[in-house]
């Protein structure tokens, strides 16, 4: 899968007032042996669950074109992580919580993306966020969030030398999320720089598991609040992927 809201990483941080309610509560996981047997659904029907095009607070969401080199939307993650990084690669190279759970989400059978966006920035830049569903087959959901909690875990922190500037150290951890779905995790990930050592940005996911389908958000690094803001979305997140006539993902004509 290509992650077209890369480019959103270097995006201006925004001043946006925000609430943390939707990513503070906790959620406890759903034992796997207790997970809906339920046919995964394709690319095509995951595309159809995304953020509606219009969204709340004057806020817009675009589905990302589908690979047409692969139909069946392959969700294996375009960043290697542990175990399975390129050559060259240093364990745990994750840019952010976002990439953590691409990497705990390899054993998805059809993915589907989109880019959504509102607010402005201190900058006068626009404020930019991603989402990212993920079907499996069997047990595999639960399994994918086993894995991003264990990656969470394993790569907490990861210094990179200032001999290779600009050197920056990252910290990643796995929290309990917000009361949505069977299970989630809000996956923390904050950057320092060591040539601006009191500059730290984020890079949060928010990740929910409603049956065989994951709901990933993520953004940008940015300070804390815009991180929140982007993630307060979820709950229409997962309420597209639990109706059965969800809104329209593409924009009226």
């Amino acid at each position: 899968m290509v992650r077209t809201a890369a480019a959103i990483r270097f995006a201006a941080g925004v001043l946006v007032v925000a609430s943390a309610a939707a990513c503070t509560s906790s959620a406890q996981p759903v034992a796997a042996s207790k997970v809906k047997t339920l046919r995964p659904m394709s690319a095509a029907e995951l595309r159809t669950h995304l953020l509606p095009a219009v969204l709340p607070k004057g806020w817009t969401s675009q589905a990302d074109p589908a690979d047409p080199a692969d139909p069946a939307q392959s969700a294996q993650s375009a960043h290697p992580g542990p175990g399975s990084a390129a050559i060259g690669e240093p364990r745990c190279a994750f840019p952010g919580g976002g990439d953590v759970a691409d990497a705990g989400a390899t054993a998805a059978v059809a993915s589907a993306t989109a880019s959504f966006s509102g607010g402005r920035s201190a900058g006068g830049g626009v404020m930019a966020g991603a989402e990212t569903l993920y079907s499996f087959s069997g047990d595999g959901a639960a399994q994918a969030m086993r894995r991003i909690r264990q990656l969470a875990a394993e790569c907490a922190k990861v210094v990179t030398p200032a001999s290779d500037p600009p050197g920056f150290t990252e910290r990643i951890a796995a929290v309990s999320g917000p009361r949505l779905g069977d299970d989630s995790i809000r996956v923390r990930a904050t950057t320092t720089w060591s040539d601006h050592p009191r500059d730290v940005q984020h890079d949060d996911a928010l990740v929910v598991r409603e049956g065989n389908t994951l709901i990933v958000l993520w953004c940008a690094p940015t300070p804390q609040a815009e991180v929140d803001t982007v993630l307060s979305f979820m709950p229409e997140a997962v309420a597209q992927v639990r109706s059965r006539h969800p809104a329209p993902v593409e924009p009226a004509p």
